[in-house]
């Protein structure tokens, strides 16, 4: 019988990340479609939280050391609660906060897959408290996590969830099923490129 190889990664982020419209979240997406692709067994676990902001995962990473130890591989996508209009972070805070996310990260050894904070769907009825002035904040954002990720030679592992479909939103903010699968798909192609 032949031992199966198995690797170990951890999800970071908030409600787009845990699926909050769907049954299911990327960390379960990911790793199955990581599982079929390869010849090893994905385990990604679940530690994004809903209505998370950048600095409180930057703070809940402090809290939790225990969370790297068999972990080799993260995925961080995070930002759409800090360009909500009653959070507002500005754009230099977010940068900096997002890039001392980073530093953790590779300190801990992880390859460590960045991604942009997708679009909304302005057209869509949007989930309160988000309005059309968020998508002004979330390209900022973006280019705030480009300039952290070119600084750590992490911009090739990048992932870009920009630019997804209207079938991709459960209700312009937060993915769908196949939303799901489509930036599972993204982060699946830079993870098995590297």
């Amino acid at each position: 019988m032949t031992m199966r190889l198995f690797e170990h990664g951890i999800c970071l982020g908030d409600s787009l990340t845990t699926g909050a419209r769907t049954r299911y979240g990327v960390p379960e997406e990911l790793s199955d479609q990581l599982n079929r692709l390869t010849k090893k067994k994905w385990l990604f676990r679940c530690e994004a939280v809903n209505g998370e902001t950048v600095l409180q995962l930057l703070r809940r990473v402090d809290q939790k050391p225990w969370m790297w130890h068999d972990a080799t591989f993260c995925t961080l996508m995070i930002g759409t609660n800090d360009a909500k209009s009653s959070v507002d972070t500005p754009a230099a805070v977010f940068q900096m906060l997002f890039g001392q996310i980073l530093d953790r990260l590779v300190v801990a050894k992880l390859v460590v897959f960045p991604a942009l904070i997708p679009d909304l769907q302005i057209d869509a009825s949007l989930a309160s408290p988000y309005d059309s002035s968020c998508q002004d904040r979330i390209r900022y954002f973006n280019e705030g996590i480009r300039r952290e990720c070119a600084e750590r030679g992490l911009d090739k592992f990048l992932v870009d969830t920009t630019g997804l479909s209207a079938a991709d939103y459960a209700d312009g903010v937060h993915f769908s099923t196949e939303g799901i699968a489509a930036v599972s798909r993204r982060f699946a192609e830079k993870i098995t490129a590297r």
